[in-house]
């Protein structure tokens, strides 16, 4: 399949997109439809970029990005073609590819040597923008300790998709390494009996989402009543976006 290179500035309907292919895209619309209104519920949206990889949508306060690899179970890219780009790649263009690559359903020994190039070749930056990959890994326990070496030696921004891929896996293994990122977090999420409720819980000063990523992981691994009732305590939170990461993360089954 093959797709343009139109850079698209302005709002319009799925159907008119479809021109854009050189083949019939109608068969891909209740996945956009499905993925439009998850991200935004009830809202409008406009296709404002699209990459070799994604189509990257703007709502009215965010952007969200569709990877090529979900929408078409067949869209796939060989190991031999990456090998030979990867070199000549930018970061932005490595971690453009990585972080959509990952969602990629049917998994192949050539998503293995691409995902073998992206650890071999790698930094910090791409690795936590495709962990669920290593899940796919047909070595578990090299991938596992990998992540889990991520976390321990760990510098930067937080590392909160490694977290939740650690969760996903539920391997007892991975408790010590995120457990201190979960008392890190509980302290300062507890600051709010102290300062209040910011005005932005999303970029404000109490790291909500991060809390949550945390507690959701080591309660998929250790389902213990500690993470259950560090999470159950925000239920009733008086943000409506604490509650819903709340309820997803007691859930396990947060979209990302």
């Amino acid at each position: 399949m093959r797709y343009c290179g139109v850079l698209f500035r302005f709002a319009f309907s799925w159907k008119e997109l479809h021109a854009c292919y050189r083949t019939d895209m109608s068969r891909f619309d209740a996945k956009v439809r499905e993925f439009l209104e998850r991200v935004w519920p009830g809202q409008s949206a406009e296709l404002v970029r699209e990459t070799d990889w994604s189509f990257v949508y703007r709502g009215e306060k965010s952007y969200a990005r569709l990877s090529k690899f979900f929408l078409d179970d067949t869209f796939a890219v060989k190991a031999a073609d990456v090998r030979e780009k990867w070199p000549r790649m930018s970061d932005e263009e490595r971690l453009d590819f990585v972080s959509n690559f990952w969602v990629k359903k049917n998994w192949t020994d050539d998503d293995t040597e691409i995902l073998e190039i992206i650890i071999q070749d790698g930094n910090g930056r791409l690795w936590e923008g495709c962990t669920q990959a290593f899940l796919k890994h047909p070595d578990r326990d090299r991938a596992l300790n990998f992540l889990i070496r991520r976390l321990e030696e760990h510098g930067g921004d937080e590392p909160l998709n490694t977290i939740h891929a650690l969760g996903v896996a539920k391997d007892k293994r991975a408790t010590p390494a995120i457990r201190p990122y979960f008392d890190k977090y509980r302290k300062a999420v507890e600051k709010e009996k102290e300062t209040g409720v910011p005005d932005d819980v999303v970029f404000g000063p109490i790291p909500y989402h991060a809390y949550f990523t945390a507690a959701g992981a080591l309660l998929k691994i250790e389902g213990t009543p500690e993470y259950e009732g560090a999470i159950r305590a925000f239920l009733n939170h008086p943000n409506t976006q604490v509650r819903w990461w709340a309820k997803y993360a007691l859930q396990g089954d947060e979209p990302r």
